[in-house]
């Protein structure tokens, strides 16, 4: 690790590897090298699958070897002592950022109780007790008067974050030289020094993980910038690209009040440490080969922290965003934001209850009915403003903007209706949005986008082969004021829904036109209408998804509706399905995604927790 703190050892015996970490002899600064701390808190996320190296054993016995202790299992890999990384290309380069960051989301989402780390820290006041502790370290090891480290104190000290209550499990001296990565992937294996974490306000552990982006010029001009790992400055990938990857890994705002308290207080504790360091070598107890060199640098890591406390405001969105690709708008990362807000608060503590209702009705009719609780649901949702968000016109958010919210809303298999954002409703809102006429937009539009009905689409059919869509039977005839509807179809989704009222049912209307694309129409089909007959439930992988209204065959007799049920005029079909098809693949793979997502954290939860042979299963 990149440590100078606690004297750290590499052990081989019968052909296994270990490193030994120890507090370093003689006095010591009060509550430092608190090496049991680091024990605890890798012996708890490794238990918890965040990469760690393996700690073994941990002995308070100093007459073993003359101080505290512990043994952990040798991770082999590479790290990077030059943060910059000037020797890998711009692609690995942020490859290796992107995972370091990722894995600092990861371990600010963690829940202290689960990990078994309640009183681990010491409560809210985090920002607090930091500018405090770090001032009376630097104190206590001060050799000269440095007035910046005075003034800098101040104005932490008068500037503390109104949110300083906070408790996430945070590193405390988060870098990427204290990572080991794969030997050829960028995949993070280990996160090593944990001496200093605690529980506290996470974006401290953010600022001092990306502040060489801020570095000071003087220490990089002067050559000192090596005594700290950094020689250059990092154009790829930038400060906003990390912040925002962070912030959608944790579904937080990218907006980042009080981050200038954060930088200038790593810049603080980076001097104080750096003081430390310096102060150890005065009296012959230092670690570090160079630690001679780190009272050059206090200074200036002070002027620049006071620098950097006047700017603000931080974002991923602070400067300008030309040439990245994929950027929502800020309309949509705030809808997004709020998504996942109402996800963590309302929906998934349903999961259970949902399942439950299901499960509790087996086979009966009451299967088809909705939950009392799903409804609840829909109507904070809507009350929230969260209410049909994939209709750009209605949401003012972009396709782009929706695809990262239907991710979102894939990770929950009922939440896509909890926002009425769900198929085939959001396709067939779709098709009447763009295609309608005014009366049927006022019929069945209306009262889809108010989630107080439901619809189907009938498309696919049991006797020919449908993805040609040209292979089509199903008939609409025109009968003097009427048409008459015949044919059978299957795969309806949502069909079985009692509250499904409409069907938009797309068939052959009788054309001469040569084009095989010219030869169909949608209509309008009121499920109540006579001769429209569901026939059974179709299961998919043995589930028939009661939920989602199931997939239905449905048959269709001299079904006749009005001449005004046809939707933008007779053979349009194909034109009415491109103008759907776009959208609805989007958001269905976005959702996919998402349940993709919670498949594979479901499936990591396992294998950090199940044990076999004496292995937690991600060991074999």
């Amino acid at each position: 690790s990149s440590g100078q703190s606690n004297p750290t050892f590499y052990l081989q015996k019968g052909g296994q590897a270990y490193v030994l970490r120890k507090k370093p002899r003689g006095p010591l600064l009060p509550r430092a090298h608190k090496v049991d701390r680091e024990y605890r808190v890798q012996k708890a996320l490794f238990s918890s699958g965040f990469p760690v190296p393996e700690p073994l054993l941990y002995c308070s016995d100093v007459s073993v070897i003359g101080t505290e202790f512990y043994v952990m299992q040798h991770v082999q890999g590479r790290i990077f002592r030059n943060l910059s990384l000037t020797e890998m290309g711009p692609a690995e380069r942020s490859a290796l950022y992107i995972a370091m960051i990722e894995t600092l989301a990861q371990l600010h989402s963690f829940d202290l109780q689960s990990l078994g780390l309640q009183g681990y820290g010491r409560g809210p006041g985090y920002c607090r007790r930091q500018v405090s502790t770090w001032k009376r370290q630097y104190d206590a090891s001060a050799h000269t008067d440095i007035p910046a480290m005075s003034k800098l104190a101040e104005w932490l000290t008068n500037n503390l974050p109104p949110d300083d209550n906070e408790e996430s499990l945070i590193h405390g001296d988060f870098r990427i030289d204290n990572i080991i990565f794969h030997p050829a992937e960028a995949r993070v294996l280990a996160v090593l020094d944990w001496e200093l974490s605690t529980t506290g306000h996470p974006l401290a552990d953010l600022a001092y993980a990306t502040q060489f982006y801020f570095w000071p010029a003087s220490i990089k001009d002067s050559g000192q910038g090596t005594v700290l790992g950094f020689k250059d400055t990092i154009d790829t990938p930038s400060f906003e690209e990390l912040v925002a990857i962070y912030c959608r890994c944790r579904g937080i705002s990218t907006t980042l009040p009080n981050f200038n308290f954060f930088l200038a207080l790593s810049y603080f504790k980076m001097a104080a440490i750096s003081q430390g360091i310096y102060a150890r070598y005065l009296i012959g107890n230092a670690s570090a080969e160079n630690s001679h060199e780190f009272a050059k640098i206090v200074k200036p890591l002070a002027e620049r922290a006071l620098e950097l406390s006047e700017r603000s405001s931080f974002s991923s969105m602070h400067h300008s965003t030309s040439g990245q690709l994929f950027l929502q708008s800020s309309k949509g990362q705030e809808i997004l934001l709020k998504v996942k807000q109402f996800m963590k608060q309302h929906v998934y503590p349903a999961e259970k209850e949902i399942i439950k209702y299901y499960a509790a009705l087996g086979n009966t009719e009451e299967k088809w009915k909705k939950p009392p609780l799903l409804e609840r649901l829909k109507e904070m949702a809507k009350a929230e403003g969260l209410w049909n968000l994939f209709l750009p016109d209605v949401s003012g958010l972009s396709q782009l903007d929706y695809a990262l919210i239907a991710e979102e809303t894939g990770k929950c298999f009922f939440a896509p209706e909890v926002f009425n954002c769900h198929a085939p409703d959001t396709g067939n809102m779709e098709v009447l949005h763009m295609y309608g006429t005014e009366e049927q937009k006022k019929v069945w539009l209306e009262p889809l986008l108010e989630g107080k009905i439901s619809s189907c689409f009938c498309m696919t059919e049991p006797d020919v082969a449908s993805s040609d869509a040209t292979n089509m039977q199903c008939s609409i005839e025109r009968d003097g004021n009427t048409y008459v509807i015949n044919g059978k179809k299957w795969w309806s989704s949502g069909a079985g829904n009692p509250n499904c009222k409409v069907a938009i049912v797309m068939g052959k209307t009788k054309n001469s036109s040569a084009s095989r694309y010219k030869q169909h129409s949608m209509i309008l089909v009121p499920m109540d209408t006579p001769g429209l007959k569901l026939i059974r439930p179709l299961s998919v992988f043995g589930y028939l998804d009661e939920i989602h209204g199931g997939h239905f065959e449905i048959h269709f007799n001299n079904v006749r509706v009005p001449l005004s049920n046809i939707i933008l005029g007779e053979d349009r079909g194909f034109e009415i399905a491109q103008g759907r098809l776009g959208p609805g693949r989007i958001h269905h793979c976005m959702r996919s995604l998402g349940a993709a997502e919670t498949a594979l954290e479901i499936m990591c939860q396992r294998a950090a927790q199940r044990e076999t042979f004496g292995k937690k299963l991600y060991h074999h």
